[in-house]
């Protein structure tokens, strides 16, 4: 599934408070024109929220100007076309979250040569300028860390993989990392590509029931396998599994708010991703002096006991 749409916004400049690297942003010469963005998942409501965050910000800062907007569910060769498109329209700032960040690695490279600036989103992009993402690592292990305590640790545990973008492997790897406090904890596998879906993550969840029978805690890398897996596990009668994901979105949030599986979700902040992709992609544009490399955002780890105090993705 791709589209691609356009979309025309307005202007009024206010910089991030947190955005200390790109203060210099606030002094933009001329308002952007034309930005384009590309993600893996346009159907995955988190990142619909960074590309609204992108939208918006952009509206506050030229009326006139173009965003063009595209997906390829984890095709690289279709983001690849896409931002062949982008270098073609001559965009001024490309926001990425790649689909694979090797394979779109010489396209972010003809980006940059055609003098666009890129900034990778939520997921490493190989040759971007900067790349904006959570503090995976860190979500991963606090997730994994609740759902191990809460087992007074001890239990047969499934981390639930995904797709191998950067994002999935860190948290699994800051999963992995944080089950060692618990020896007790049997980890029965980290298999099993749920494809950051809930159907992916009913159909993973479900073969795990079949080959491992006892189950106490489910790992999943983000809240549509979660909710998939919640499915998969009722649907077996295995109503005392504890599932843990990450993205605290607000179909999470209504789970956690209802009887059921789910018990905790480390919370991104897509929203401030957008916006920030888009100030420090305008910076690079007008040559400010800006801090190349990786940039983490912390997340909250958002559970049943807190749920009514979280303020959800558009309020960070």
């Amino acid at each position: 599934m791709k589209f691609a749409r356009n979309l025309v916004f307005g202007l009024s400049f206010a910089a991030l408070p947190m955005l200390a690297p790109v203060a210099a942003a606030a002094e933009v010469a001329a308002p952007v024109k034309l930005v384009g963005v590309t993600t893996p998942s346009p159907s995955n409501p988190y990142f619909t929220a960074i590309i609204r965050a992108a939208e918006k910000r952009v509206r506050e800062l030229n009326p006139n100007a173009k965003v063009l907007v595209s997906g390829a569910e984890f095709d690289a060769a279709a983001q690849i076309r896409e931002m062949d498109r982008f270098i073609a329209a001559h965009v001024e700032v490309i926001l990425i979250a790649a689909a694979n960040p090797v394979e779109l690695g010489p396209a972010v490279a003809r980006a940059r040569n055609a003098g666009i600036a890129v900034v990778a989103v939520d997921v490493d992009a190989e040759g971007a300028d900067v790349m904006i993402q959570s503090d995976n690592v860190g979500a991963g292990a606090s997730v994994c860390r609740e759902l191990a305590t809460r087992l007074q640790g001890k239990g047969r545990f499934i981390i639930q993989n995904g797709p191998q973008v950067s994002s999935v492997v860190d948290r699994v790897q800051g999963c992995r990392t944080a089950l060692k406090e618990f020896p007790g904890v049997t980890l029965l596998t980290d298999e099993g590509d749920g494809l950051a879906s809930p159907w992916g993550g009913r159909d993973v969840m479900a073969k795990h029931i079949d080959t491992y029978h006892q189950i106490d805690a489910v790992f999943t890398i983000n809240d549509r396998q979660a909710l998939g897996a919640e499915m998969a596990a009722q649907q077996a009668g295995l109503n005392q599994v504890l599932i843990g994901s990450v993205d605290g979105s607000p179909d999470i949030e209504a789970a956690m708010k209802r009887p059921g599986l789910i018990v905790a979700s480390a919370a991104q902040v897509p929203a401030e991703m957008g916006r920030r992709g888009v100030d420090i992609g305008l910076a690079l544009h007008e040559g400010k002096n800006v801090k190349r490399g990786r940039m983490l955002l912390d997340t909250r780890l958002v559970t049943r006991e807190n749920i009514m105090q979280y303020r959800g993705w558009e309020a960070r």
